[in-house]
Protein backbone atom coordinates (compact mmCIF):
# COMPACT_ATOMS: atom_id res chain seq x y z
CA UNK A 1 0.00 0.00 0.00
CA UNK A 2 1.41 2.94 -1.07
CA UNK A 3 2.35 5.92 1.45
CA UNK A 4 -1.03 8.46 -0.15
CA UNK A 5 -3.04 5.04 0.54
CA UNK A 6 -2.72 4.55 4.09
CA UNK A 7 -3.96 7.42 4.81
CA UNK A 8 -6.39 7.77 2.49
CA UNK A 9 -10.04 8.40 4.43
CA UNK A 10 -7.97 11.73 5.83
CA UNK A 11 -6.64 12.64 2.36
CA UNK A 12 -10.32 12.36 0.59
CA UNK A 13 -12.08 14.93 3.60
CA UNK A 14 -8.77 16.74 2.66
CA UNK A 15 -9.61 17.07 -1.16
CA UNK A 16 -13.39 17.69 -0.17
CA UNK A 17 -12.80 20.68 2.09
CA UNK A 18 -10.41 22.03 -0.21
CA UNK A 19 -13.33 22.01 -3.08
CA UNK A 20 -15.55 23.68 -1.21
CA UNK A 21 -12.55 26.21 -0.45
CA UNK A 22 -12.21 26.85 -4.30
CA UNK A 23 -15.38 25.98 -5.81
CA UNK A 24 -13.57 23.77 -8.42
CA UNK A 25 -13.35 19.71 -8.25
CA UNK A 26 -10.10 18.40 -6.75
CA UNK A 27 -8.25 14.97 -7.16
CA UNK A 28 -5.05 13.55 -5.29
CA UNK A 29 -3.25 10.73 -7.30
CA UNK A 30 -0.35 8.68 -5.95
CA UNK A 31 3.19 7.76 -7.71
CA UNK A 32 1.53 4.33 -9.22
CA UNK A 33 -1.04 6.40 -10.69
CA UNK A 34 -3.72 5.33 -8.37
CA UNK A 35 -6.43 7.86 -8.16
CA UNK A 36 -6.30 8.23 -3.69
CA UNK A 37 -9.13 10.87 -3.58
CA UNK A 38 -11.26 13.12 -5.72
CA UNK A 39 -14.44 15.42 -6.26
CA UNK A 40 -17.19 15.72 -8.38
CA UNK A 41 -16.73 13.06 -11.47
CA UNK A 42 -13.75 11.44 -9.92
CA UNK A 43 -15.59 10.85 -6.73
CA UNK A 44 -16.68 7.60 -8.05
CA UNK A 45 -12.86 6.27 -9.17
CA UNK A 46 -11.32 6.26 -6.42
CA UNK A 47 -9.00 3.09 -6.60
CA UNK A 48 -8.74 2.83 -10.41
CA UNK A 49 -5.91 4.57 -12.67
CA UNK A 50 -6.07 7.63 -13.87
CA UNK A 51 -6.84 8.34 -17.83
CA UNK A 52 -4.54 11.24 -18.19
CA UNK A 53 -1.29 9.57 -17.44
CA UNK A 54 1.42 11.55 -19.19
CA UNK A 55 0.65 14.55 -17.76
CA UNK A 56 0.84 13.01 -14.38
CA UNK A 57 4.10 11.08 -15.42
CA UNK A 58 6.01 13.56 -16.23
CA UNK A 59 5.01 15.64 -12.69
CA UNK A 60 6.53 12.76 -11.44
CA UNK A 61 9.53 12.52 -13.38
CA UNK A 62 10.17 15.88 -12.50
CA UNK A 63 9.44 16.63 -8.77
CA UNK A 64 7.84 19.81 -10.77
CA UNK A 65 4.32 21.35 -11.08
CA UNK A 66 2.55 21.64 -14.55
CA UNK A 67 -0.67 22.97 -16.19
CA UNK A 68 -2.88 21.74 -19.09
CA UNK A 69 -4.71 24.75 -20.24
CA UNK A 70 -6.97 23.34 -22.74
CA UNK A 71 -6.79 19.33 -23.78
CA UNK A 72 -7.71 20.63 -27.52
CA UNK A 73 -4.36 21.72 -27.99
CA UNK A 74 -1.64 20.79 -25.26
CA UNK A 75 1.30 18.52 -25.85
CA UNK A 76 0.60 17.13 -22.25
CA UNK A 77 -2.29 15.36 -23.80
CA UNK A 78 -0.66 13.92 -27.05
CA UNK A 79 -1.54 9.97 -27.11
CA UNK A 80 -4.08 10.08 -24.66
CA UNK A 81 -6.47 8.21 -25.33
CA UNK A 82 -9.67 9.30 -24.08
CA UNK A 83 -8.28 13.12 -25.52
CA UNK A 84 -11.83 13.12 -28.12
CA UNK A 85 -13.72 13.20 -24.65
CA UNK A 86 -12.05 13.92 -21.95
CA UNK A 87 -14.17 16.38 -19.46
CA UNK A 88 -11.63 18.50 -18.42
CA UNK A 89 -11.09 21.55 -19.57
CA UNK A 90 -7.95 22.60 -17.84
CA UNK A 91 -5.72 20.87 -14.62
CA UNK A 92 -3.24 22.49 -12.51
CA UNK A 93 -1.38 19.95 -11.14
CA UNK A 94 1.69 20.36 -7.75
CA UNK A 95 3.63 17.16 -6.56
CA UNK A 96 3.51 15.64 -3.11
CA UNK A 97 6.61 14.90 -1.48
CA UNK A 98 7.93 12.60 1.28
CA UNK A 99 11.67 12.29 2.05
CA UNK A 100 12.15 15.10 -1.06
CA UNK A 101 11.04 12.10 -3.26
CA UNK A 102 7.63 12.46 -4.73
CA UNK A 103 4.92 9.97 -4.09
CA UNK A 104 1.71 12.00 -5.41
CA UNK A 105 0.27 14.66 -6.97
CA UNK A 106 -2.19 17.28 -6.08
CA UNK A 107 -4.31 18.74 -9.01
CA UNK A 108 -7.04 21.42 -9.48
CA UNK A 109 -9.58 20.46 -12.25
CA UNK A 110 -11.94 22.64 -14.36
CA UNK A 111 -14.60 20.70 -15.93
CA UNK A 112 -16.83 23.77 -16.95
CA UNK A 113 -15.56 26.94 -18.59
CA UNK A 114 -16.23 29.73 -15.76
CA UNK A 115 -13.98 26.99 -13.87
CA UNK A 116 -11.23 27.16 -16.22
CA UNK A 117 -11.47 30.76 -16.44
CA UNK A 118 -10.97 31.58 -12.72
CA UNK A 119 -7.73 28.53 -13.15
CA UNK A 120 -6.28 30.65 -15.63
CA UNK A 121 -6.91 34.42 -14.46
CA UNK A 122 -5.60 33.19 -10.80
CA UNK A 123 -2.97 30.58 -12.00
CA UNK A 124 -0.47 32.10 -9.62
CA UNK A 125 -2.25 31.95 -7.08
CA UNK A 126 -4.02 28.71 -7.23
CA UNK A 127 0.04 27.19 -7.56
CA UNK A 128 0.70 28.69 -4.18
CA UNK A 129 -2.03 27.17 -3.01
CA UNK A 130 -1.31 24.15 -4.46
CA UNK A 131 2.41 24.31 -3.06
CA UNK A 132 0.77 25.15 0.84
CA UNK A 133 -1.49 22.09 0.42
CA UNK A 134 1.19 19.69 -0.44
CA UNK A 135 3.79 20.97 2.30
CA UNK A 136 0.62 20.28 4.22
CA UNK A 137 -0.09 16.41 3.18
CA UNK A 138 4.02 16.13 3.16
CA UNK A 139 3.47 16.84 6.86
CA UNK A 140 0.57 14.53 8.08
CA UNK A 141 2.50 12.11 6.05
CA UNK A 142 5.76 12.30 7.79
CA UNK A 143 3.50 12.61 11.29
CA UNK A 144 2.58 9.11 10.41
CA UNK A 145 5.59 7.84 9.41
CA UNK A 146 7.20 9.18 12.55
CA UNK A 147 4.50 7.38 14.46
CA UNK A 148 4.16 4.25 12.83
CA UNK A 149 7.80 3.53 13.76
CA UNK A 150 7.94 4.70 17.51
CA UNK A 151 4.89 2.28 17.42
CA UNK A 152 7.04 -0.64 15.85
CA UNK A 153 9.77 0.15 18.43
CA UNK A 154 7.43 -0.04 21.22
CA UNK A 155 5.46 -3.08 19.68
CA UNK A 156 8.83 -4.90 19.73
CA UNK A 157 9.52 -3.83 23.52
CA UNK A 158 5.98 -4.93 24.58
CA UNK A 159 6.42 -7.93 22.64
CA UNK A 160 9.52 -8.82 24.81
CA UNK A 161 8.28 -7.39 28.31
CA UNK A 162 4.52 -7.95 27.45
CA UNK A 163 3.84 -10.51 30.30
CA UNK A 164 2.98 -9.00 33.90
CA UNK A 165 2.74 -11.17 36.76
CA UNK A 166 2.53 -10.17 40.36
CA UNK A 167 3.79 -13.31 41.96
CA UNK A 168 2.59 -13.97 45.92
CA UNK A 169 -0.35 -13.97 48.07
CA UNK A 170 -0.33 -11.24 50.36
CA UNK A 171 -3.63 -9.93 51.31
CA UNK A 172 -2.65 -6.56 50.50
CA UNK A 173 -1.26 -7.29 47.00
CA UNK A 174 -4.44 -9.44 46.33
CA UNK A 175 -5.95 -6.50 47.42
CA UNK A 176 -4.38 -3.75 44.92
CA UNK A 177 -5.05 -6.81 41.68
CA UNK A 178 -8.80 -6.82 42.83
CA UNK A 179 -8.96 -3.56 42.25
CA UNK A 180 -6.88 -3.16 39.34
CA UNK A 181 -8.57 -6.11 37.51
CA UNK A 182 -11.91 -4.03 38.59
CA UNK A 183 -11.20 -1.04 37.20
CA UNK A 184 -9.63 -2.32 34.02
CA UNK A 185 -12.80 -1.65 31.78
CA UNK A 186 -13.24 1.87 32.80
CA UNK A 187 -11.48 4.80 31.32
CA UNK A 188 -11.67 6.43 34.83
CA UNK A 189 -8.09 7.74 35.75
CA UNK A 190 -5.91 5.22 37.67
CA UNK A 191 -3.39 6.83 40.56
CA UNK A 192 -0.87 3.94 41.58
CA UNK A 193 0.85 4.56 44.56
CA UNK A 194 4.07 3.01 46.30
CA UNK A 195 8.04 3.37 46.83
CA UNK A 196 10.15 2.85 43.41
CA UNK A 197 10.46 -0.49 42.61
CA UNK A 198 6.74 -1.93 43.82
CA UNK A 199 5.43 -2.49 40.49
CA UNK A 200 3.56 0.47 39.50
CA UNK A 201 4.36 0.17 35.95
CA UNK A 202 2.97 -3.52 35.83
CA UNK A 203 0.20 -2.76 37.17
CA UNK A 204 -0.37 0.08 34.48
CA UNK A 205 0.32 -2.22 31.74
CA UNK A 206 -1.87 -4.95 33.34
CA UNK A 207 -4.79 -2.16 33.43
CA UNK A 208 -4.19 -1.29 29.61
CA UNK A 209 -3.96 -5.03 28.94
CA UNK A 210 -7.17 -6.02 30.22
CA UNK A 211 -8.88 -2.95 28.97
CA UNK A 212 -10.52 -2.63 25.38
CA UNK A 213 -7.77 -0.28 24.30
CA UNK A 214 -5.02 -3.44 24.33
CA UNK A 215 -5.29 -3.77 20.85
CA UNK A 216 -2.56 -0.19 20.80
CA UNK A 217 0.20 0.07 22.52
CA UNK A 218 0.37 2.03 25.90
CA UNK A 219 2.32 4.98 26.07
CA UNK A 220 4.88 5.63 29.00
CA UNK A 221 6.43 8.48 30.23
CA UNK A 222 8.85 8.92 32.97
CA UNK A 223 7.88 12.44 34.24
CA UNK A 224 11.55 12.35 36.29
CA UNK A 225 13.91 10.59 33.41
CA UNK A 226 13.23 14.03 30.83
CA UNK A 227 14.77 17.23 31.79
CA UNK A 228 12.36 20.19 32.91
CA UNK A 229 12.66 22.56 29.77
CA UNK A 230 11.74 19.25 27.62
CA UNK A 231 8.37 17.84 29.70
CA UNK A 232 6.13 19.78 27.71
CA UNK A 233 7.58 19.46 24.65
CA UNK A 234 7.85 15.42 24.71
CA UNK A 235 4.01 15.15 26.01
CA UNK A 236 2.34 18.08 24.12
CA UNK A 237 4.74 18.02 20.71
CA UNK A 238 5.69 20.95 18.83
CA UNK A 239 5.41 22.21 15.40
CA UNK A 240 8.19 23.21 13.18
CA UNK A 241 9.75 26.61 14.33
CA UNK A 242 8.37 26.65 17.93
CA UNK A 243 11.53 27.18 19.68
CA UNK A 244 15.23 27.01 18.37
CA UNK A 245 16.61 23.61 17.49
CA UNK A 246 12.80 22.27 16.85
CA UNK A 247 12.71 20.00 14.29
CA UNK A 248 11.27 20.80 10.55
CA UNK A 249 8.12 19.11 10.17
CA UNK A 250 8.02 19.46 14.56
CA UNK A 251 6.94 16.44 16.78
CA UNK A 252 4.21 14.41 18.15
CA UNK A 253 3.83 14.19 21.56
CA UNK A 254 3.07 11.69 23.72
CA UNK A 255 -0.32 11.98 24.13
CA UNK A 256 -1.50 12.29 19.92
CA UNK A 257 0.61 8.87 20.12
CA UNK A 258 -1.90 7.65 22.83
CA UNK A 259 -4.71 8.50 20.91
CA UNK A 260 -7.51 5.82 21.41
CA UNK A 261 -4.71 3.90 23.95
CA UNK A 262 -3.58 4.42 27.56
CA UNK A 263 -0.81 7.05 28.55
CA UNK A 264 1.25 5.82 31.46
CA UNK A 265 2.64 8.84 33.69
CA UNK A 266 6.00 7.85 35.94
CA UNK A 267 6.96 9.73 38.79
CA UNK A 268 4.17 12.60 38.00
CA UNK A 269 4.67 14.03 41.25
CA UNK A 270 8.30 15.83 39.25
CA UNK A 271 6.17 17.40 36.81
CA UNK A 272 6.76 20.88 36.89
CA UNK A 273 3.62 23.29 37.41
CA UNK A 274 3.49 24.70 34.52
CA UNK A 275 2.99 21.42 32.77
CA UNK A 276 0.69 20.57 35.36
CA UNK A 277 -1.75 23.41 34.51
CA UNK A 278 -1.37 22.42 30.32
CA UNK A 279 -2.00 18.77 31.50
CA UNK A 280 -5.10 19.41 33.71
CA UNK A 281 -6.49 21.58 30.64
CA UNK A 282 -5.96 18.29 28.39
CA UNK A 283 -7.68 16.62 30.95
CA UNK A 284 -10.52 18.15 30.91
CA UNK A 285 -10.90 19.45 27.71
CA UNK A 286 -10.05 16.18 25.64
CA UNK A 287 -8.03 18.15 23.66
CA UNK A 288 -4.37 18.30 23.30
CA UNK A 289 -2.01 21.70 21.59
CA UNK A 290 1.31 21.61 20.70
CA UNK A 291 3.78 23.92 21.66
CA UNK A 292 3.79 26.53 18.28
CA UNK A 293 0.40 25.04 17.35
CA UNK A 294 -2.93 27.24 17.19
CA UNK A 295 -5.25 24.20 16.14
CA UNK A 296 -6.40 21.49 19.18
CA UNK A 297 -5.79 17.93 18.27
CA UNK A 298 -8.75 15.99 20.11
CA UNK A 299 -7.14 12.90 22.08
CA UNK A 300 -8.94 10.15 23.37
CA UNK A 301 -7.04 8.59 25.92
CA UNK A 302 -6.75 7.00 29.49
CA UNK A 303 -4.70 8.11 31.78
CA UNK A 304 -2.78 6.10 34.77
CA UNK A 305 -0.76 7.88 36.88
CA UNK A 306 1.58 6.78 39.59
CA UNK A 307 4.53 8.48 42.39
CA UNK A 308 6.12 7.77 45.16
CA UNK A 309 6.23 10.77 46.60
CA UNK A 310 3.65 12.03 49.62
CA UNK A 311 1.82 14.00 46.91
CA UNK A 312 -0.83 15.04 49.73
CA UNK A 313 2.30 17.41 51.54
CA UNK A 314 3.19 18.47 48.06
CA UNK A 315 -0.43 20.24 47.51
CA UNK A 316 -0.06 21.46 50.98
CA UNK A 317 2.60 22.90 50.12
CA UNK A 318 2.14 24.31 46.73
CA UNK A 319 4.54 22.28 44.66
CA UNK A 320 1.43 20.00 42.79
CA UNK A 321 -1.76 21.32 42.34
CA UNK A 322 -4.41 20.88 44.42
CA UNK A 323 -7.37 20.93 41.41
CA UNK A 324 -5.36 18.43 39.16
CA UNK A 325 -4.56 16.17 42.44
CA UNK A 326 -8.58 15.96 42.72
CA UNK A 327 -8.52 15.05 38.81
CA UNK A 328 -6.10 12.29 39.18
CA UNK A 329 -7.18 10.88 42.45
CA UNK A 330 -10.39 9.17 40.92
CA UNK A 331 -9.01 5.67 41.12
CA UNK A 332 -6.66 5.46 44.00
CA UNK A 333 -4.35 1.69 44.22
CA UNK A 334 -1.67 1.73 46.64
CA UNK A 335 1.18 -0.94 45.82
CA UNK A 336 2.42 -2.22 49.19
CA UNK A 337 6.56 -2.36 50.01
CA UNK A 338 8.38 -5.93 49.75
CA UNK A 339 8.58 -5.57 53.53
CA UNK A 340 5.02 -5.17 54.07
CA UNK A 341 4.63 -8.63 52.12
CA UNK A 342 7.34 -10.68 53.15
CA UNK A 343 5.07 -13.77 52.63
CA UNK A 344 5.62 -13.52 49.14
CA UNK A 345 9.20 -13.49 48.82
CA UNK A 346 9.88 -17.06 48.73
CA UNK A 347 7.61 -17.43 45.65
CA UNK A 348 9.40 -14.32 44.19
CA UNK A 349 12.80 -15.48 45.00
CA UNK A 350 11.58 -18.86 42.91
CA UNK A 351 10.07 -17.28 39.82
CA UNK A 352 13.25 -14.85 39.48
CA UNK A 353 15.41 -17.85 39.64
CA UNK A 354 13.34 -19.34 36.97
CA UNK A 355 13.99 -15.87 34.84
CA UNK A 356 16.93 -16.02 35.06
CA UNK A 357 17.81 -19.73 34.29
CA UNK A 358 16.16 -19.31 31.06
CA UNK A 359 17.74 -15.90 30.06
CA UNK A 360 21.18 -16.58 30.92
CA UNK A 361 21.36 -20.27 30.55
CA UNK A 362 21.69 -21.23 34.31
CA UNK A 363 20.52 -23.79 36.35
CA UNK A 364 19.91 -22.65 40.13
CA UNK A 365 17.67 -24.53 41.83
CA UNK A 366 17.08 -22.85 44.56
CA UNK A 367 18.67 -21.42 48.09
CA UNK A 368 19.83 -23.14 50.97
CA UNK A 369 17.69 -22.12 54.49
CA UNK A 370 19.82 -19.61 55.99
CA UNK A 371 20.24 -18.25 52.82
CA UNK A 372 16.68 -17.53 52.23
CA UNK A 373 16.19 -16.44 56.05
CA UNK A 374 18.18 -13.85 55.14
CA UNK A 375 16.83 -12.82 52.18
CA UNK A 376 13.30 -12.56 54.28
CA UNK A 377 14.69 -10.97 56.98
CA UNK A 378 16.01 -8.27 54.69
CA UNK A 379 14.01 -4.93 54.58
CA UNK A 380 14.32 -4.29 50.80
CA UNK A 381 14.55 -0.69 50.29
CA UNK A 382 14.57 -1.39 46.93
CA UNK A 383 11.75 -3.31 46.24
CA UNK A 384 10.76 -6.34 43.95
CA UNK A 385 13.46 -3.78 41.54
CA UNK A 386 15.95 -4.73 43.84
CA UNK A 387 14.89 -8.44 44.71
CA UNK A 388 15.20 -9.23 40.64
CA UNK A 389 18.66 -7.55 40.55
CA UNK A 390 20.24 -9.47 43.75
CA UNK A 391 18.47 -12.78 41.76
CA UNK A 392 20.20 -11.99 38.83
CA UNK A 393 23.64 -11.53 40.61
CA UNK A 394 23.17 -14.80 41.95
CA UNK A 395 22.24 -16.22 39.06
CA UNK A 396 25.77 -15.11 37.73
CA UNK A 397 28.05 -15.67 40.24
CA UNK A 398 26.76 -18.98 42.06
CA UNK A 399 28.83 -22.34 41.00
CA UNK A 400 26.77 -25.11 42.49
CA UNK A 401 22.84 -25.14 42.14
CA UNK A 402 21.89 -23.63 45.37
CA UNK A 403 22.37 -20.45 46.80
CA UNK A 404 24.23 -20.31 49.93
CA UNK A 405 24.56 -17.49 52.91
CA UNK A 406 27.87 -16.95 52.03
CA UNK A 407 27.09 -15.90 48.35
CA UNK A 408 24.53 -13.22 49.09
CA UNK A 409 26.19 -9.38 49.43
CA UNK A 410 27.27 -8.47 52.46
CA UNK A 411 24.35 -5.99 53.45
CA UNK A 412 21.97 -9.07 53.16
CA UNK A 413 23.86 -11.93 54.63
CA UNK A 414 24.91 -9.99 57.44
CA UNK A 415 21.95 -7.32 58.58
CA UNK A 416 18.60 -8.48 59.44
CA UNK A 417 15.90 -6.77 59.58
CA UNK A 418 16.94 -4.08 61.80
CA UNK A 419 19.88 -3.62 59.94
CA UNK A 420 22.60 -2.26 62.52
CA UNK A 421 20.30 -1.75 65.50
CA UNK A 422 20.81 -3.95 68.80
CA UNK A 423 18.55 -6.74 69.40
CA UNK A 424 17.67 -8.83 72.55
CA UNK A 425 17.45 -12.45 72.19
CA UNK A 426 14.64 -12.84 72.31
CA UNK A 427 13.99 -10.99 69.71
CA UNK A 428 16.84 -12.41 67.49
CA UNK A 429 14.99 -15.93 68.61
CA UNK A 430 11.51 -14.79 67.36
CA UNK A 431 12.82 -13.30 64.44
CA UNK A 432 14.39 -16.60 63.66
CA UNK A 433 11.24 -18.56 65.08
CA UNK A 434 9.13 -16.84 62.45
CA UNK A 435 11.24 -16.87 58.98
CA UNK A 436 11.13 -20.48 59.64
CA UNK A 437 7.69 -20.59 59.87
CA UNK A 438 7.21 -18.58 57.16
CA UNK A 439 9.17 -20.86 54.84
CA UNK A 440 7.98 -23.91 56.02
CA UNK A 441 3.77 -23.19 56.27
CA UNK A 442 2.63 -23.43 52.82
CA UNK A 443 -0.05 -20.18 51.94
CA UNK A 444 -3.83 -22.34 52.36
CA UNK A 445 -1.88 -25.23 53.91
CA UNK A 446 -4.58 -27.70 54.83
CA UNK A 447 -4.92 -28.89 58.44
CA UNK A 448 -3.35 -32.14 57.51
CA UNK A 449 -0.65 -30.75 56.44
CA UNK A 450 -0.31 -28.22 59.65
CA UNK A 451 -0.52 -31.56 61.91
CA UNK A 452 2.31 -32.87 59.53
CA UNK A 453 4.35 -29.90 60.04
CA UNK A 454 3.97 -30.17 64.26
CA UNK A 455 5.15 -33.71 64.00
CA UNK A 456 8.12 -32.78 61.73
CA UNK A 457 9.09 -29.99 64.39
CA UNK A 458 8.28 -32.22 67.03
CA UNK A 459 5.74 -29.84 68.96
CA UNK A 460 1.94 -30.13 70.07
CA UNK A 461 -0.07 -28.68 67.70
CA UNK A 462 -1.45 -26.37 70.24
CA UNK A 463 2.09 -25.30 69.85
CA UNK A 464 2.12 -24.49 66.38
CA UNK A 465 -0.65 -22.88 66.02
CA UNK A 466 -0.23 -20.89 68.64
CA UNK A 467 2.80 -19.22 66.89
CA UNK A 468 0.97 -19.19 63.51
CA UNK A 469 -1.51 -16.78 64.90
CA UNK A 470 1.47 -14.90 67.04
CA UNK A 471 3.47 -14.26 64.11
CA UNK A 472 -0.35 -13.96 61.78
CA UNK A 473 0.53 -16.95 59.78
CA UNK A 474 -2.93 -18.60 60.01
Amino acid sequence: MTPLMKIQPFIQAYVQAIASILEADVTIVDHELIRVAGTGDYLNEIGNAVSHANFFEKILKTGKGGIIRDVNDDSNCVGCKKRAYCKELANLAYPIFQNQTVVGIISIIAFREQQRKNVLENMGKLEEFLKYMSMLLESKLYTDEAKSKLEEQLKAVHTAESAWSFVGDSPKMQEALRIGRKVAKSDSTVFLRGESGTGKEIMAKMIHDLSDRREKLMISINCAAIPENLVESELFGYEEGAFTGARKHGSVGKFELADKSTIFLDEIGDMPLPVQTKLLRVLQEKQVERIGGRKPIPVDIRVICATHKNIEKMVAEGTFREDLYYRLNIIPIELPPLRMRREDLPALITHYIGYYNQKLNKHLEGMEPEALDAMIAYDWPGNVRELKNIVEYLANIVEGTHVTLSDLPDHIALHGSRGDAPRSLDEMMSDYEKRILMRMVKPGASLEEKNHLADTLQVSRATLYRKLKKYDLI
